[in-house]
């Protein structure tokens, strides 16, 4: 597998440059505008605007010095619509890839944050309060690009008026010295302070057509010529629009073989199948105990690599039950995330045996303690789909509703932080369950979710 994927076909195929883009469409309140000459505005009035503020709070600071407190005068800040702006749109439609290739024309530096993995106040200051700063030491010993600030899925951020990540991305907005670029996928609500402050762009899916022209451009930069118009149709409508699933599929066919039977592979075919991914996650739990095993396991899955990495994740609990195995196994991931980061922002492809090693072996081998008859283990879903879906049973859906009927919080924290926390709180006692249960009026299957 390895082999084949050293370097995906969604990164291959990631445009450079604008002029290799096609464009989204895009609105602002409704009205039409040429996103890619609307960026390079943004950014250009930021750079213009910001060397100016810094100039006059020179001046400003200057003078403080020489005054009493109350003389003072405060210093300027960039408004916040100038600062900052947000692309909204689905999964899969070149959000990301705008932003990247607009850099690369600008000769800048894209520092890139994913909000669903910093949902937090503290989380988020600590992985973005130094890029807002003018510049760090090394700075000042090499030349260093100027910066873009991109915060991806900023729809997955944790809500909280007090203690959340908007306010905390506010005041980023409010200091930084670059210009920040958010990207989410769908409306939300706890997201309103942010768009009172910004300006929001409406990005649409590509028009059949134009996602036919690149389909077609990739399948001759591959010498692929076996694929019908109906073949590339049907690739392209199931996955509406979503232009990284449907070269996911494209790649997922390559490597299934293309002599194989053709209307087979594309009957059957569905990115990240589940009966597949099911029997990977119990081989490499119940079955792997080293690292020459878990490469195995992963090396005959076709399974995208990013989405194993998540059924991974969200799976752990169900197959280690020791704290310090459980931990051992969390730090595995985490460091398998942060080299990922940098494969993707330095390009180094190189690095992806590693990044299999630590989300796979590294959970292999952080588990120690194997029963003889572990019996039936349940693989669950994870949250998040490669799509960027988050999905939700009926039971989690209603449990969800009723937390949020005592506390602002969102759907993705319950379900990711503060579930898991209930689980624990009442795992050993039916006292807590029964307390906890009442406090919310959870029904019998709600109930059952603290049990798992």
């Amino acid at each position: 597998m390895r082999d084949t994927v050293d370097r995906p076909w969604v990164e291959r195929y990631r445009p450079q440059s604008i002029k290799d883009m096609a464009i989204p469409q895009a609105k602002v309140s409704g009205h039409r505008v040429a996103l890619d000459e609307e960026l390079r505005i943004f950014i250009k009035n930021f750079f213009n605007e910001i060397h100016r503020i810094n100039e006059e709070n020179k001046k400003i600071r200057t003078y403080n010095r020489s005054v009493d407190e109350k003389k003072q005068k405060k210093e300027l800040t960039l408004p916040s619509e100038k600062a900052a702006i947000l692309l909204e749109g689905p999964p899969g439609i070149g959000k990301t890839s705008i932003v990247y290739a607009l850099a690369n024309d600008l000769n800048m530096e894209v520092i890139e944050t994913n909000a669903s993995d910093t949902r937090t106040r503290d989380a988020l200051e600590s992985k973005l309060k130094e890029t807002v700063k003018s510049k760090g030491i090394m700075d000042f010993i090499v030349q260093s690009k100027d910066k873009i600030i991109l915060i991806d899925e900023i729809d997955g951020i944790y809500g909280v008026t007090d203690r959340g990540a908007v306010p905390t991305i506010l005041d980023l907005i409010e200091n930084t010295q670059f210009p920040v670029i958010m990207c989410s996928n769908e409306y939300k609500r706890n997201l309103q302070p942010l768009y009172n402050k910004i300006t929001k762009f409406e990005i649409n899916p590509l028009s059949h057509d134009e996602i036919l022209k690149i389909v077609k451009r990739i399948l001759k930069r591959e010498k692929i010529n076996n694929l019908t118009p109906d073949d590339l149709n049907f690739i392209i409508d199931k996955n509406n629009g979503d232009l990284r699933g449907i070269i996911n599929d494209l790649q997922g066919i390559y490597q299934g073989g293309l002599d194989d039977d053709k209307k087979e592979i594309l009957t059957q075919l569905h990115r990240d199948s589940t009966e597949e991914i099911f029997s990977l996650i119990r081989e490499l739990f119940q079955d792997a105990k080293t690292l020459q095993q878990a490469r195995k396991i992963t090396d005959k899955s076709d399974v995208d690599y990013n989405f194993l990495y998540k059924w991974i994740n969200e799976n752990l609990p169900t197959f280690i039950k020791k704290n310090k195995e459980l931990k051992n196994a969390y730090e595995n991931l985490s460091l398998a995330d942060e080299i990922f980061g940098r494969i993707r922002k330095n390009q180094y492809w190189s690095l992806l045996p590693y990044f299999y090693d630590l989300f796979s072996g590294g959970v292999v081998l952080a588990r120690k303690y194997h029963p003889e008859n572990e019996g039936f283990r349940r693989i669950n879903f994870p949250r998040f789909t490669s799509t960027g879906f988050f999905s939700l049973s009926v039971a989690e859906r209603s449990f969800v509703e009723k937390v949020k009927e005592r506390y602002d919080i969102s759907e993705v924290e319950i379900i990711q932080n503060f579930l898991p926390f209930l689980r624990k709180l009442t795992s050993d006692s039916r006292k807590y369950l029964k307390i906890i249960s009442d406090w919310f009026d959870l029904d019998a299957k709600e109930k059952k979710l603290l049990k798992k």
